[in-house]
């Protein structure tokens, strides 16, 4: 999912919301680093199979790419009944399309033909990885098909931890959800897809809060332009310490606004990408 950073228009009622919500911040923000593996490796994928050269130090073709960028090389192998492909961003920082730092591997294991009709098990693991400082450790897995309905899913489980910058300790996390592209299940590319979302998750963070979510009602993703980065409708009940918060996410209109509701309150809040645990 989408990371949050949960603000509002005026600065003193930004600080009172940020330091209300921090640890749903948190827990979105670890949500999205894991999410976005399976991003990079479908970009990672069109990238080897629309060039000849298996580098992006040689060629711009990196840069039509939201996540990967042109620091980064991305390799596949052969063996028996399985494709290897790893993508490397070095051993220093590499600054993205998306305008976050990474370094190290992601390795990429499927079975089965990546783009295919039929079925695939693609399994991401990393190699001493980090983004924004924040490494990432764990394996997320990932089940894909066409249903009845000739639409592309995705069965997710993700089981991993972070290990955050600055020595500001460690969250754990475990996934289980469902992507269907609902729309653009017929094409290759990104911008004509609309994802539906469902399923559950629950994570610990690092001063021991434990947080459980489950998707109410499906998260809605588009493509289109202004709308790529954040979902636009559904809506997400989270349980912190028996305490339950829904967040809104909208009526499909594409903009960054979702109302959370906490302690009874209702408020609209803007969606912004966050980079860093804590404050």
């Amino acid at each position: 999912m989408v990371g949050l950073i949960l603000v509002s228009c005026e600065e003193t009622e930004n600080l009172t919301i940020e330091d209300e919500n921090a640890d749903i911040i948190n827990e979105s923000y670890a949500s999205e680093l894991f999410d976005e593996v399976e991003d990079l490796g479908d970009e990672a994928v069109d990238y080897l199979e629309g060039l000849s050269t298996k580098s992006a130090n040689k060629s711009d073709g990196m840069n039509r790419y939201h996540r990967l960028s042109p620091c980064a090389t991305v390799t596949k192998i052969y063996k028996e009944d399985t494709v290897e492909i790893t993508i490397d961003f070095g051993e220093e920082n590499c600054l993205s399309n998306d305008g976050r730092y990474r370094r190290g591997k992601i390795l990429i294991n499927h079975y089965g033909y990546y783009w295919g009709e039929g079925e695939t098990e693609i399994i991401y693991t990393f190699d001493n990885y980090f983004v924004d400082d924040n490494q990432l450790l764990g394996t997320r897995t990932v089940y894909r098909y066409i249903n009845e309905e000739d639409n592309r899913i995705s069965e997710v489980i993700a089981d991993g931890s972070i290990i955050l910058a600055e020595d500001a300790g460690t969250i754990t996390w475990q996934r289980e959800r469902v992507r269907e592209v609902i729309e653009g299940s017929d094409t290759r590319y990104k911008y004509d897809d609309v994802i539906e979302v469902t399923g559950t998750s629950n994570a610990t963070l690092a001063d021991g809060t434990e947080i459980t979510s489950e998707i109410t009602s499906p998260l809605v993703k588009n493509h289109a332009d202004g709308c790529y980065r954040y979902f636009v409708s559904g809506t997400r009940a989270i349980m912190i310490d028996g305490e339950e918060i829904i967040i809104d996410y909208g009526d499909g209109t594409c903009d960054n606004l979702a109302e959370i509701t906490r302690d009874g309150v209702t408020e609209t809040i803007e969606i912004k990408r966050k980079r860093r645990f804590g404050w």
